[in-house]
């Protein structure tokens, strides 16, 4: 058998297995008498009933278990059916018609017990509120009509006298534009909306196979647009474009670092965290300079009435958070992660390490091979938010953000003449946002918003290794004001928002290279005017959106319309058909630099649009795409096209014939995705697939146009999930496959141009493909119920548990001697254990 047919065989395995689990769900319907005689011959024991209390009573898919209790069978059969199960032996079990003293509140779409239901007697205006089992027990009188209230299924009136069963099963509501969701989307928690996008509640979401924590941006990946072809965060790929097009959004404030440990870990720490939103087509109007995705991540608005807080720790960090209601009308919130590696080297450190700097400066001997030197590392990272709002009054308030990031590498080679030479790499994000409300007697609501933003890279590239000696810096300046107007939700279905913005931007690039007595300075700011509006209409089987973005950018001299705009119809309730489509530009962009490079192990840098380095960017969207929800049954399909312009060939991370030009052009990406999600109230499983053919075109300096494979064009992704909840015990399995990437091979034949300078000599780009990328993951946590006002949670995360050598990207470069071609290919994370303890209260 040929390895691409082992391969293939392999792989085909894999989606058979997880498949079985998503759709080999076949519902049996039996007697509740033949179940009864089921339990009676294995537990040895009898049940006496009047044979009317019985009669023709059916159970579908009734649950059984030989390892579980005689207890579990019988709660369960109780919360089932109107039934009281009394021991009155040992051995001898009566049944009795249960008065409805007991009341059990499931979800309706997986089945799940629902905790925190408050109930509210209508006649004697008593409350009561559901446990973890989802139980609420009536000591007197039962109730004739209660109203149960909870911040996500809302307000809902029930007829206790109607009810046959005490097993009571809603709804989630939908609460104005904010919440106008169609269904979940894989884990629990995860949602798509009826504009397209995308909306996680990181405190609702299960445990993700790999992760021990909710690792915010890693939670996207699970969805069939999003991929990362180099299983970094900082090369989030969504929908085929590159990081640099992706805007990061932290309470309304622009954020140009959204990761740490280079791309591994996500740099906003979840405990503050409330919602991520991800837009992908159709990007609400006020949101500009982005021409792929937004992702917007939000702290919890809802007000809070006692102090919460809790600590965590893992191989990698320990982190902490508060949440303290001050008085009636101000509240604080405080968040900080700092990480152990400076400190301890554990294995998941250690594997993180061997991937983040395999392909870099950072060796235990030089590459000239000359008297080996001694070399010392250090390397940690840190973040911190904190949010303060204050009411004012019932009309007004004011928030105050502030975050913190910051990665921190310092490296230094000692050699035999003690004579040592310290390198070091700092990262730092800075965010500070002011925001005012104002809402209206007719609850519309006006906004403004003040925000400031710094992103700063330093590097000092000192090497006795490899005679280096130069200094680097590369930092933004963003300064963003915002007035925003929204009308709330009416009878009429319509709503809409308009707004002005203003945005002063800066760069700075600058390069003092000691060996080479050369230095550059640039310097690039631009001042961007911003008008937007928004107009929906939610109603009946239609909801429809329309916005209009018109912005100037005043360095390029360049005025530029941005309509985009999504409709939904559902024909049927468990149906939805939707387009979506958008034009966006960007004048901000990354060029990678690989030769000037920061130890080799940071290689971007922000720019501004100038026409010579980058042009402005532009792109442009539509999609169709198909839901169907059917009780525990989700699907959703899509197809989508998306070209953009203005990128060139610095800004696309060739290893190339094409690093070293500067080629303006564009790239065109067509795909298809496809998800399946089935949930339950112990099972959720899930199987994402996107496919996807993604192509540059390129002119040179004579205008040949060069046409091939994007850098990121990963024909098949294939993600699939599996978790498993019973009681306190949580289980994830995950697979994520993906298809290779292209690269440039070199001329077998004439592998070597001579020359006055030596120069590989590449075939046509990117007409090979890395061996398929395949990787399994899995996480086990558990809740110990030890007492009633702390959690505490373990949580065991593997990542590539088979261990596979996965190859990420492969390149080429000449020896020190220019005389020969070392292949060079970097790899992914090897079998990496992590243990999480985290404790709430």
């Amino acid at each position: 058998m040929t390895l691409k047919r082992k391969r293939a065989t392999d792989v085909l395995t894999i989606f058979l297995l997880f498949s079985t689990f998503s759709f080999a769900q076949k519902h049996t319907t039996i007697l509740l008498e033949t179940h009864l005689k089921k339990i009676e011959d294995f537990f040895k024991v009898s049940f006496n009933y009047e044979s009317s209390l019985l009669k023709n009573k059916l159970c579908t898919d009734c649950f059984y278990n030989d390892k579980v209790s005689l207890k579990t069978h019988l709660e369960y059969l109780e919360s089932q059916f109107m039934l009281s199960f009394t021991m009155v032996t040992q051995n001898k079990i009566v049944i009795k018609s249960l008065k409805k003293h007991t009341l059990y509140f499931y979800d309706s779409d997986d089945d799940t017990p629902l905790e925190h239901i408050l109930i509210t007697d209508l006649f004697k205006q008593k409350t009561w509120i559901t446990d973890k089992e989802g139980k609420v027990f009536f000591e007197d009188e039962l109730p004739k009509k209660i109203l149960i209230s909870h911040l996500s299924y809302g307000k809902q009136y029930i007829d206790i006298s109607k009810l046959k069963t005490n097993k009571v099963s809603i709804t989630k509501q939908t609460q104005g534009l904010e919440t106008l969701i169609i269904y979940p989307f894989f884990s629990t928690g995860t949602f798509k909306k009826n504009d397209g996008t995308f909306f996680i509640k990181t405190k609702e979401v299960g445990t993700l196979a790999g992760l021990t924590s909710h690792d915010v941006i890693k939670n996207l990946e699970n969805l069939p647009q999003v991929s990362s072809n180099s299983e970094s965060i900082s090369d989030l790929i969504v929908k085929g474009s590159t990081q640099d097009q992706n805007l990061f959004v932290w309470n309304n404030i622009k954020v140009y670092q959204n990761s740490h440990f280079f791309g591994l870990i996500s740099a906003f720490n979840e405990n503050l965290l409330s919602t991520i939103t991800l837009y992908d087509n159709a990007t609400p109007a006020k949101y500009g300079n982005s021409t792929s995705s937004v992702i917007s991540l939000e702290h919890d608005k809802t007000p809070l009435k006692k102090i919460t807080g809790g600590i965590g720790v893992n191989f990698l960090s320990a982190d902490g958070y508060v949440k303290i209601p001050i008085n009636k009308t101000s509240e604080l919130l405080l968040s900080t992660r700092k990480s152990l590696t400076d400190v301890w080297d554990s294995p998941t450190y250690i594997n993180y390490a061997k991937k983040a700097f395999q392909s870099s400066y950072i060796r235990t001997f030089d590459a000239l091979n000359r008297s080996p030197v001694d070399t010392k590392k250090t390397f940690d990272f840190h973040d911190s938010q904190m949010k303060y709002k204050l009411a004012i009054n019932k009309s007004n308030s004011i928030e105050l953000n502030v975050l913190l990031l910051g990665n921190n590498l310092s490296y230094t080679e000692i050699d035999a003449h003690n004579i040592s030479e310290e390198s070091s790499l700092k990262q730092e994000n800075t965010a500070l946002g002011l925001d005012w409300q104002h809402t209206f007697s007719n609850n519309s609501q006006i906004e403004a918003v003040i925000n400031y933003s710094k992103y700063k890279l330093d590097c000092g590239n000192f090497l006795l290794s490899r005679d280096i000696s130069s200094f680097q810096s590369n930092s933004i300046r963003n300064y963003e004001t915002a007035l925003k107007y929204s009308s709330k939700p009416k009878t009429s279905g319509i709503t809409y928002e308009a707004g002005i913005s203003h945005e002063h931007l800066m760069t700075v690039n600058s390069i003092n290279n000691f060996n080479q007595f050369f230095q550059s300075y640039i310097k690039q700011q631009s001042n961007i005017y911003g008008v937007f509006g928004t107009l929906n209409y939610y109603k009946n089987k239609v909801k429809a959106g329309l916005n209009l973005r018109n912005v100037y950018y005043e360095f390029l001299k360049s005025f530029q319309t941005e309509p985009r705009f999504h409709l939904t119809y559902n024909p049927l309730p468990e149906i939805d058909i939707q387009l979506r489509s958008e034009i966006k530009t960007q004048n901000i962009s990354q060029v990678i630099n690989l030769e000037n490079n920061f130890l080799s192990i940071e290689k971007r840098r922000w720019h501004l649009a100038n026409d010579s380095i980058a042009p402005l960017q532009k792109s442009k969207q539509i999609e169709l795409a198909f839901g169907f929800k059917k009780r525990k049954h989700m699907l959703n399909t899509s197809i989508y096209a998306k070209t953009v312009k203005g990128i060139t060939t610095n800004n696309q991370g060739f290893q190339n014939l094409n690093q070293f030009e500067n080629l303006f052009g564009s790239y065109v990406i067509k795909g298809y995705t496809f998800h399946y999600n089935y949930k339950s109230r112990h099972l959720n499983t899930w199987l994402s697939y996107n496919y996807s053919i993604n192509k540059y075109k390129f002119k040179d300096k004579n205008l040949n146009t060069s046409r091939f494979y994007n850098n990121n064009d990963m024909r098949h992704s294939l993600i699939s999930g599996l978790n498993i909840k019973h009681k306190s015990l949580n289980f994830s399995l995950g697979m994520v496959y993906n298809s290779g990437k292209p690269y440039t091979s070199i001329n077998k034949e004439s592998p070597i141009i001579i020359d006055t300078f030596n120069r590989i000599n590449y075939n046509e780009p990117n007409t090979e493909r890395l061996s398929d990328y395949l990787r399994f993951d899995m996480s086990v946590s558990y809740n110990f119920d030890i007492s009633q006002k702390i959690d505490y949670k373990l949580t065991l995360g593997l990542i590539n548990i088979g261990n596979r050598k996965n190859i990420l990207n492969r390149y080429y470069t000449l020896t020190e001697d220019k005389e020969d071609i070392e292949t060079l290919n970097r790899y992914g994370l090897e079998f990496t254990p992590n243990i999480s303890l985290n404790i709430d209260f």
